[in-house]
């Protein structure tokens, strides 16, 4: 049913682990700069208003990988424990949350549109534009939540090629009906940006469907209402709340830093919606390693090997420390021609090459924070991560953005928000490295 993480080198399981994450990654954020890039052909007001509902769709998003965290968490451990029938019933219990969650979500969402977007600052005549977006955005959604937690059951086997495969699928097929839907083709009207969510709630459809057979051919779940559903539930929810809550909280936060950025105008949130969209693919061997540590933290924390556990987060801090640096040179050399590719408005380049300069460096403490607090999550301790991601932002990010708002400008917002980055990330790194030193503290952490 599944590979064994708990044996072989750390190093060789976290490369094979991580490698086909970063693919599959890649192509769930080639999804929103792929629509960035056509609907920035529309105009710089459909591109603000695909800016605005970038919070909106990634706390749906962050919600998804919330409860996928919890599940991925429930379902390596008892692959380490050697248990099947357990195994199954996560996944079924899991997969019926997920479509329960996804629909209460979707129904708040788009219900609350004008609402949500008129206090977040949006220009009235961006509001029509931004409900045209999230009309069809927010229904297929559901379809998205749903994918999400499948694809954690199986990454928890130790299968990450599969899932990732998936993704790049359904990527290339929104790729190709973007331009269809959103300019028309043939008998297909042109849709605007409508068009754009069109084309990814089918993508995702299709997506959906192959991972469902894939479950079922795995022998994974059962249709039927599993044995105790309501107690897997509650824990399932215990653990993915403040899960969710820490994903969450991210967007919350990008969605307060809007309301600042768009009290420099519309080429300001245009400016920093490519800017955000940028940051997925800036960050991808971070968000790869985030997703591939769970499963192989969650089998060796249910074999009680917490040694393993401890040496590939070693490992993966050291590695993208090196990357990141280089990430950071490779976007200074090319944030004239990424700003020109994405705009022609010279107002709304100059506003992102100076996000570029600025906020990339700080992707390394980004990171640190990030995979530690996937680590914690795996070891079922979602509270631990949810208090370290509050103090990332509501002690340091936002409060540090607010600050270079208030002193410097725009400038000042990214400044801050890179500060903020970085001395969370300082401060993990010494933490980590004072439990190493300390065993009491290490078995503290994995016993509370």
């Amino acid at each position: 049913m599944a590979n064994d993480l708990t044996q072989g080198p750390v190093s060789t399981w976290l490369y094979k682990l991580t490698g086909p994450m970063v693919i599959g990654i890649l192509a769930i954020f080639l999804f929103n700069l792929v629509d960035t890039y056509f609907v920035s052909l529309l105009g710089t007001k459909p591109l603000a208003a695909l800016s605005f509902t970038f919070p909106a769709t990634m706390m749906v998003m962050n919600l998804a990988i919330g409860l996928s965290i919890a599940t991925g968490a429930v379902v390596a451990r008892s692959i380490g424990q050697n248990n099947e029938d357990q195994t199954r019933n996560w996944v079924s219990s899991s997969f019926y949350l997920s479509i329960f969650v996804a629909i209460i979500f979707a129904s708040i969402g788009f219900f609350t549109q004008e609402w949500v977007f008129t206090n977040m600052g949006a220009e009235p005549e961006l509001i029509p534009l931004i409900k045209d977006y999230l009309n069809y955005w927010y229904p297929g959604s559901i379809l998205l939540v749903v994918m999400i937690t499948v694809n954690a059951c199986v990454r928890a086997t130790g299968n990450t090629k599969l899932p990732s495969i998936v993704m790049l699928v359904s990527a290339l097929i929104n790729g190709i009906l973007d331009p269809i839907f959103i300019f028309g083709w043939g008998p297909i009207p042109a849709m605007g940006i409508k068009g754009a969510a069109l084309a990814t709630c089918i993508s995702w459809l299709i997506g959906f469907v192959i991972m469902m057979r894939a479950l079922i051919n795995m022998d994974l779940i059962r249709f039927t209402l599993p044995h105790g559903i309501l107690s897997a539930w509650n824990s399932l929810i215990k653990l993915g709340i403040p899960a969710a809550l820490t994903n969450m909280l991210g967007p919350l936060a990008n969605g307060i830093i809007v309301v600042w950025v768009a009290t420099y105008g519309t080429h300001a949130v245009a400016a920093y919606g490519v800017g955000s969209r940028l940051e997925p693919l800036a960050v991808i061997i971070i968000m790869a390693l985030t997703a591939s540590l769970p499963p192989f933290v969650g089998q060796n924390f249910g074999a009680g090997k917490i040694d393993r556990i401890e040496d590939a987060l070693k490992r993966s801090i050291y590695f993208l420390i090196a990357w990141q640096f280089a990430v950071y040179i490779l976007l200074v050399l090319l944030a004239q021609p990424i700003s020109r590719l994405f705009s022609e408005d010279l107002e709304v380049q100059v506003i992102i090459q100076t996000f570029l300069y600025i906020l990339p460096l700080s992707y390394i403490g980004l990171g640190i924070c990030l995979v530690t607090t996937s680590t914690i999550n795996a070891l079922h301790k979602p509270k631990y991560s949810l208090l370290i991601t509050m103090v990332r932002l509501f002690a340091l990010y936002i409060p540090l953005a607010w600050s270079g708002h208030m002193l410097f400008g725009l400038n000042g917002i990214f400044w801050g928000c890179a500060l903020g980055n970085g001395l969370i990330g300082t401060y993990l790194l010494v933490m980590f490295y004072r439990i190493k030193k300390e065993p009491a503290l290490r078995n503290k952490l994995i016993s509370s």
